[in-house]
């Protein structure tokens, strides 16, 4: 069993191994429909183009079949006049409930250096405290604008985002504050619990196929861990329910009752009225994070952890046949446990919890992972072990923090690519945008990248860095067939990130008449004649419409 942040070689293989389609413009910023339709996993909904602001609520539940012609006709005489049709008024917490409307600028980290592509998305928002909006995080990732509009009401106000969790995919959007229009408009509250299966709920929101609210009514069917699309390598607690999530509901509240249990996030591609919701845990955890003012992200435990269930291990770790104890498989290094646990320890309790053959651990009545602990903690909360150690019983502390180089695994948003162009030659850091911009095969730099985020590469480098593409010109002749390596040293002297590179191709230390750039597993450097490169850049960034030789702050 593995801690629920995962940055291993079956994780990587599986975020980055992607189909390499192109996706279109899209509001939310999850897997492209093609990609997700390839992993069979859950997919971010994207939003739908702007549209009018709402005026009626238009349910979408299953149209009923049409009454027989000569029914209507026996029932209504030609005599009788019609009833005036009345509009029955909304329930009050569905003026709540805004529409979101935003323009984006995506970073095109395929040609780094330019501005990126824009689009148009909506979504849905609610209101949880004055002006304060809560939204999904995709729905406002990237975003140049943002506004919201009230139900009924044709204004569109200005919003921006106060506080934003990629890793959650949940986002505070904000009003001006002199805005008066949601004074006397009710907070939703957010439940404190878990809805149970096959209780009834409803999806409210601004989806595709019209302008108006939208109800969806479900009910619940499954509970569990699973995959959050947006970032592609976090997992948190779903609900998966039965009532469709379509693009523009993401960022809507799901009710049970008159009460917030979720906000709706995702669908499943693969299937008919399957949705998935964030449940008030982690909206809860996410609003306690974001109270002093700052999100600090998930935290993990750093390690992993392996069952003890074949007799002849427990005996060799002088274990009962009492289907207790996990071992520890592995330590990140740089994480929360590295230092405190070590490779072979047994676990056999946290914070007095037993934890199980099978690492998990009963929490609040419920079986679950005993990464689960982390799920619930903060950074700086800690966490105590009782394990054996060579037959000893110990009693260790550990405090908890994010996981080391997140950013290498997980997609990036609301900043710019980072980038160097030297002769042509076109260096970045390796990241998971980077990855599925390039289509790198991630077999080529799984172990580079086990290294770094695993294994203490982090610690002595800045980035991995890597030749990304070559842009043709006379200087570079020859030198296509380098894509996709590692940059490894320039000059002799070993990269250790991005800026550094810069500077030894840049502003070097020696005056060397040759750039001697290597690379991993390339059977030959690559080597510049240095009094050829000024006006080889300055030709190739006019041919290829290049502002500047670099981008080393990934500034919005």
């Amino acid at each position: 069993m593995k801690n629920l942040v995962r940055i291993t070689k079956s994780s990587i293989l599986l975020l980055a191994s992607v189909s390499w389609s192109t996706t279109s413009a899209i509001g939310g910023e999850g897997v492209p429909l093609a990609e997700q339709a390839a992993q069979n996993m859950p997919t971010a909904a994207p939003e739908a183009a702007p549209e009018a602001a709402a005026s009626e609520v238009e349910k979408a539940t299953p149209v009923a079949k049409s009454a027989d012609a000569a029914e209507i006709a026996k029932e209504a005489s030609p005599q009788e006049k019609p009833k005036a049709r009345q509009h029955k008024q909304i329930p009050k917490h569905y003026e709540s409930i805004v529409r979101v409307e935003n323009s984006k600028k995506k970073p095109n980290y395929a040609i780094p250096w330019q501005a990126g592509n824009f689009a148009q998305g909506t979504g849905t928002a609610f209101l949880v405290a004055p002006n304060l909006f809560m939204t999904n995080a995709h729905v406002v990732a990237n975003a140049e604008t943002i506004y919201i509009s009230k139900y009924g009401d044709a204004r569109k106000i200005p919003a921006k985002v106060r506080h934003i969790a990629h890793d959650c995919d949940l986002a505070l959007i904000e009003i001006d504050e002199s805005e008066t229009s949601f004074v006397n408009v009710k907070q939703l509250t957010i439940s404190d619990e878990l809805p149970r299966l096959e209780e009834e709920v409803r999806a409210i929101g601004y989806p595709v196929g019209g302008s108006r609210l939208s109800v969806t009514r479900g009910i619940v069917s499954r509970i569990e861990t699973n995959s959050y699309a947006h970032s592609r390598n976090n997992e948190h607690l779903t609900v998966q329910i039965d009532a469709a999530i379509n693009p523009g509901n993401s960022g809507g509240p799901v009710f049970k009752g008159n009460e917030v249990i979720g906000v709706a996030f995702q669908g499943l591609i693969s299937a008919n009225s399957t949705g998935y919701i964030i449940p008030a845990p982690v909206i809860q955890r996410f609003l306690k994070d974001v109270s002093d003012g700052h999100y600090d992200k998930y935290v993990n435990i750093g390690a992993e952890f392996f069952p003890i269930q074949n007799p002849a291990m427990r005996k060799h770790y002088n274990l009962p046949n009492n289907g207790q104890g996990v071992l520890v498989g592995d330590i990140i290094v740089g994480g929360s446990s590295d230092g405190i646990l070590q490779i072979g320890d047994v676990v056999l309790a946290i914070n007095g919890l037993p934890v199980d053959s099978s690492a998990m651990i009963e929490l609040d009545g419920e079986r679950v992972p005993l990464s689960e602990l982390a799920e619930r903690s903060f950074m700086g909360d800690q966490l105590q072990f009782s394990i054996l150690r060579d037959g000893k019983q110990l009693e260790l502390i550990t405090t908890l923090r994010p996981p080391p180089q997140q950013e290498l695994t997980s997609m990036s948003f609301d900043k710019m690519p980072r980038y160097v162009v030297y002769g042509g030659l076109v260096f970045q850091p390796l990241t998971l945008n980077e990855i599925i911009a390039h289509k790198i095969k991630p077999q080529s730099v799984l172990a580079d990248v086990e290294h770094f985020v695993q294994r203490g590469g982090s610690k002595d480098k800045q980035d991995l860095v890597i030749l990304t593409q070559t842009l043709p010109d006379e200087v570079n002749a020859r030198f296509s067939d380098y894509g996709n390596h590692i940059v490894t040293k320039v000059n002799g002297v070993e990269v250790s990130g991005l800026s550094q590179l810069y500077q030894q191709l840049y502003a070097p230390k020696d005056d060397s008449e040759y750039c001697i750039i290597e690379l991993k597993d390339a059977a030959l450097p690559l080597i510049f004649e240095r009094k050829t490169i000024e006006d080889a850049n300055r030709r190739i960034h006019t041919n290829y419409a290049i502002p500047e030789h670099a981008r080393l702050h990934s500034q919005p």
